[in-house]
């Protein structure tokens, strides 16, 4: 009886705080849909583009390392983006390529404008 009922609400009393604890640090991360719905726009050439989903995976996250410019007379910047695209919507993108990018005000993270109709140029 002990083991079946005061155990299991001991280990809650315990557990459960700190779960709660752990997972408040910190802010909320930015969605893709936020980032592509209220970025700023601007273009970047592609550096590399690699799948990280697994082969089964109908929505692989790709990495994107990119080289950003937001205004002529600013300085270009390197920014790593990780999004979910469908399968084989990487195979679309080629390095030295330019795409369209959505920003967030700080530009630290951003997203690539994918519009289903991306194919490589050529």
């Amino acid at each position: 009886m002990v083991l079946f009922l005061l155990v299991p609400f001991g280990v809650a009393a315990v557990v459960v705080p700190l779960v709660a604890w752990r997972s408040s640090k910190g802010p909320r991360p930015v969605l893709t849909s936020e980032i592509l719905a209220s970025g700023d726009a601007a273009e970047a050439e592609v550096l590399s583009v690699r799948t990280l989903g697994g082969f089964l995976d109908p929505l692989p996250m790709i990495r994107f390392r990119l080289l950003v410019t937001v205004d002529p007379d600013e300085e270009p910047f390197e920014l790593e983006v990780v999004q979910a695209l469908p399968r084989g919507a990487a195979g679309g993108f080629r390095t030295g390529e330019l795409v369209e990018v959505r920003l967030t005000a700080d530009r630290t993270a951003g997203a690539v404008v994918w519009n289903g109709n991306h194919r490589p140029p050529g």
